[in-house]
């Protein structure tokens, strides 16, 4: 079912509950996930409902997931609810993790499309030993004197 917002003219589509989807997922524009699905989800924002199951990956700009699901999540902003269980790897931009939220897999903070030039890239073990000037030395092609 595809609803339209009348304001913004965006819409979304639910998948309700007692319906199972078997095959992957690809949508531009929201999605309700009530059901359950087992292939792979990917969409611009994902709303999974606390009965509903996925079982495959979750790629997602959004996603708030308060179901089950069994497979790796990729999202920007990701909401995990209380009631949510989720056995899979996570990486994320922001995450919000409810009180009770279960999550058993790895979280990887995915950094943003370019790089972070105030961050240091050089590997302090490639580094040479420091230079120690004393008192008398001279810097090289300046006369100056410590």
């Amino acid at each position: 079912m595809a609803r339209s917002n009348g304001s913004s003219g965006s819409s979304f589509s639910i998948i309700g509950d007692g319906i199972i989807i078997t095959g992957n997922i690809e949508s531009k524009v929201d999605l309700h996930i009530d059901g359950e699905v087992i292939g792979d989800v990917k969409c611009l924002s994902l709303v999974q409902g606390p009965s509903s199951k996925i079982q495959g990956a979750i790629v997602a700009q959004n996603a708030s997931l308060s179901g089950a699901v069994e497979g790796s999540i990729d999202a920007g902003d990701l909401a995990i609810a209380s009631t949510a269980r989720i056995s899979g790897d996570v990486s994320y931009e922001n995450v919000t993790i409810e009180q009770g939220g279960h999550v058993d897999g790895k979280f990887k903070h995915r950094s943003s499309t370019s790089p972070n030039l105030a961050k240091s890239t050089v590997n302090k073990g490639d580094l040479g030993m420091p230079l120690e000037l004393t008192s008398g030395d001279k810097l090289p092609d300046r006369g100056f004197t410590v």
